[in-house]
């Protein structure tokens, strides 16, 4: 590859602004339309890296159409994609599985016992776990779309 050919640097306060860029659509939301959100954009990014299988591995995607996030992770992985980018993926598939098994339930759960005990306020661990795993997941978003645009997959 030459000089001219060589994938840009991307710095921190690069990687910040764009993953704050990511965030601005979960502003005004509530915790509901928060994880309805999350859910799409975690499809949005599983079929993205489906994409990046099929072309860069010459991958079927019809093979793939029941592969799950964490079975697409596991698959690129074995294929030798960046192990810094796999990485972060890991962490992200494991807190998008915890909130589609956990966190609904988990809040239903809390609404109703601090209900039943007149409990005025919000006190949502929730919350914060699901604003966690958002972070993460645009944070992510923002490296796949600026790896696959800048073509530094190799």
């Amino acid at each position: 590859m030459s000089e001219e050919e060589k994938v840009p640097n991307l710095n921190a306060e690069q990687i910040r602004e764009g993953t704050q860029k990511g965030l601005k659509k979960y502003e005004n939301l509530s915790f509901i339309e928060q994880y309805a959100m999350y859910m799409g954009m975690a499809q949005i990014l599983e079929f993205g890296l489906k994409k990046l299988f099929e072309q860069k591995f010459e991958g079927n995607l019809d093979d793939m159409e029941r592969w799950t996030l964490g079975k697409t992770r596991i698959e690129l992985e074995k294929k030798g994609l960046r192990a810094d980018f796999i990485a972060l993926l890991k962490e992200v598939v494991d807190s998008r599985n915890h909130i589609a098994h956990e966190i609904l339930a988990n809040e239903a759960l809390m609404n109703g016992m601090l209900n039943k005990l007149n409990v005025q306020g919000r006190f949502s661990k929730n919350q914060r776990i699901l604003w966690k795993a958002i972070k993460e997941l645009e944070h992510i978003c923002f490296l796949f779309d600026w790896t696959n645009e800048s073509n530094g997959w190799d």
